[in-house]
């Protein structure tokens, strides 16, 4: 006697239902746009944080990006890059670019799921929290450069800067 097992081809889950559910546990506005992106709108330090949330489900790859709504100047492209270098070698997860079509700076990450694509709330809560503490900790260093005239030295030592106590 000889069993054949018969396996099931692989389902794909949409990890962005499990990021729906942890935007919608911390209260944050949302929308889905398709099938296979999510925007998540999440209040900040600095200003409100757009996230947006893509599933690629033949890379089994969830992509996730933050713009900043800040760009660099032309003449400034230079020194932008400089200091998105900077930042970039302070961050554990994720990482800034200048987008050189539109000079803009966009936070950005990725996450490499298993073939079933699944992730759990807790998980989509991280990604979530890792976007806005890059987006606070670091939306000034840019700000200050771009709108301060600062050098990128001078707009990172700036930006981290911490106080201690309340006033």
């Amino acid at each position: 006697m000889s069993i054949e097992l018969i396996r099931k081809p692989k389902q794909h889950e949409n990890p962005l239902r499990a990021l729906e559910a942890a935007a919608a546990g911390l209260e944050f506005e949302m929308e889905r746009a398709g099938d296979n992106e999510l925007h998540v709108m999440l209040p900040g330090v600095w200003r409100d944080i757009g996230l947006w949330f893509t599933w690629r489900p033949e890379l089994s790859t969830l992509q996730m990006g933050a713009p900043l709504d800040l760009k660099a100047p032309a003449g400034r492209l230079d020194e932008a890059s400089r200091l998105v270098v900077m930042v970039n070698e302070r961050l554990w997860i994720g990482h800034f670019d200048l987008w050189t079509d539109d000079h803009s700076i966009v936070y950005r990450n990725s996450a490499l799921l298993p073939a079933e694509g699944g992730i759990d709330n807790v998980q989509g809560e991280a990604l979530i929290r890792a976007a806005s503490e890059a987006v606070d900790r670091f939306y000034p260093a840019f700000n200050f450069l771009i709108w301060g005239g600062k050098s990128p030295d001078d707009a990172l030592q700036a930006s981290l800067f911490d106080t201690a106590g309340n006033a």
